[in-house]
């Protein structure tokens, strides 16, 4: 049901009795996605007067961006999708590259909204993905399952544009484009203004599962968020120490000197009189209660995410054995994670069936399984080429897997090319390419082209 012109006016002004709630839930979330963009000076200038910030570069590290993407794991390898329907991948656009953006916009947010939309495009209809951060749940009795959802579309590029603010509507019955003057718009394609799926096409994706009570205790990372603009602003003392600090002030005592005639330079001589002193004052080096300051924080939030501290530390490579131990407890997030997921796809599925048989007419099946990527091993070069030598001395893989696993962008077509040029290429007969026997560190020496 559309609501009505003054059931809009209160969506637009205050939406429900929580609306500072939901304000400060949304203005967590606009922090959060500043400090993923590296977009933080204005935050920590907030600290640090006008005068010195005209003076000192502000401190601006992206720590957030580095954990996020970090501890994202689950769509670092594209998943193997099983359809009933082998041609009903046709339809989908770009859908592995926005699961992976999606995962890391979760991670960041807590709450997160996917949405399958059907575009025409040069080659017919197709299904893309609208990842939305910028979001308002409507609620009515049930304050963990919106029934509306209100999100901005189109933004005044400047203060002087004086074109309205888009906002697209959804229920489960009803939906249009609004002005931030509740001025309401039609589009020729649906003129009633009406949600052609029936319900509201909006996948959920939280971090850490639906909350239990309300929508709004999810949280943008807000430990991350504010150790970061700590270290932000402990950078940006260090910069104001190195700045104001690191050279000595001439200090110069006694009756009747004028300070106008003080010269200063090595191969100046100053007389001061019988009671006259010169020395330098050297103010104390702040940078390493800074720096110690920093990594402790650095430190702090590994621990947290379930980082290794070498992760901080950036120390020498260590063997796989012993960087697989260091990963074991982020590897061990990870497998609770791809059930999430895998439910999250299965979900994704669900409406992009409906819309396909909406817009289409057709059938699109059934999705039967979607199988993630184990964890990928960290190992040195060394125990990497033993690895691969032991599969291939057991039928495992051949050398076009482990083409394909140096670069992950060729097919076994192309990577079985590669080989058997490289064999004509050094005088060796391109069918035993293939054959385990084959030397594994010769074909590793060769350049991948």
């Amino acid at each position: 049901m559309i609501p009505s012109a003054g059931k809009l006016a209160v969506l637009m002004s205050k939406y429900d009795v929580k609306q500072k709630m939901k304000n400060k839930w949304k203005q967590d979330r606009y922090k959060a996605l500043d400090y993923y963009k590296g977009d933080t000076i204005s935050y920590t200038s907030n600290y640090f007067s006008d005068s010195t910030l005209n003076k000192v570069v502000t401190g601006n590290i992206n720590i957030t961006r580095r954990i996020i993407d970090r501890i994202s794991l689950v769509y670092m390898t594209p998943p193997k999708r099983t359809y009933t329907r082998d041609d009903v991948t046709d339809f989908f656009m770009h859908k592995n590259l926005k699961l992976q953006r999606l995962e890391r916009m979760c991670n960041l947010l807590d709450a997160v909204l996917l949405k399958p939309c059907w575009r025409m495009g040069d080659n017919g209809g197709h299904i893309e993905y609208d990842i939305i951060t910028d979001y308002e749940p409507i609620f009515e009795d049930d304050p963990l399952n919106p029934v509306a959802i209100i999100y901005p579309i189109a933004k005044k590029d400047t203060v002087l544009d004086d074109t309205p603010e888009l906002y697209a509507y959804w229920d489960s019955s009803s939906h249009f484009t609004f002005d931030n003057n509740g001025k309401m718009y039609t589009s020729d394609d649906n003129p009633d203004m009406i949600n052609p799926y029936g319900v509201l096409p909006f996948v959920e994706c939280f971090r850490d599962g639906k909350p239990e009570f309300s929508y709004l205790d999810t949280n943008a990372s807000n430990d991350l968020i504010s150790t970061n603009l700590g270290i932000n602003v402990a950078e940006t003392n260090k910069n104001a120490n190195v700045m104001f600090q690191s050279f000595g002030y001439l200090f110069v005592n006694g009756s009747g000197i004028d300070p106008d005639v003080i010269k200063v330079g090595q191969d100046k001589i100053n007389f001061l009189g019988v009671d006259g002193s010169i020395s330098i004052v050297s103010p104390p080096n702040a940078i390493p209660a800074l720096d110690e300051s920093i990594q402790s924080s650095y430190k702090m939030l590994s621990q947290n995410y379930h980082l290794p501290i070498s992760f901080v530390e950036g120390t020498t490579a260590a063997s796989g054995v012993a960087l697989k131990m260091r990963n074991m407890e982020l590897t061990d997030e990870r497998k609770s994670d791809v059930t999430r997921w895998r439910n999250v796809e299965m979900e994704l599925f669900d409406l992009e069936r409906l819309i396909i048989a909406v817009e289409m007419g057709q059938d699109a099946g059934d999705l039967e399984d979607v199988d993630y990527a184990e964890s990928t091993e960290v190992l040195n070069n060394q125990e990497q080429r033993d690895k691969w030598d032991w599969e291939l001395s057991k039928g495992i893989i051949d050398l076009a897997d482990i083409m394909m696993q140096k670069n992950p962008d060729l097919t076994r077509e192309e990577a079985e090319e590669l080989l058997a040029e490289k064999k004509t290429t050094f005088g060796e007969e391109p069918e035993e390419v293939a054959t385990p026997e084959s030397s594994l560190l010769q074909a590793l020496a060769k350049p991948v082209e």
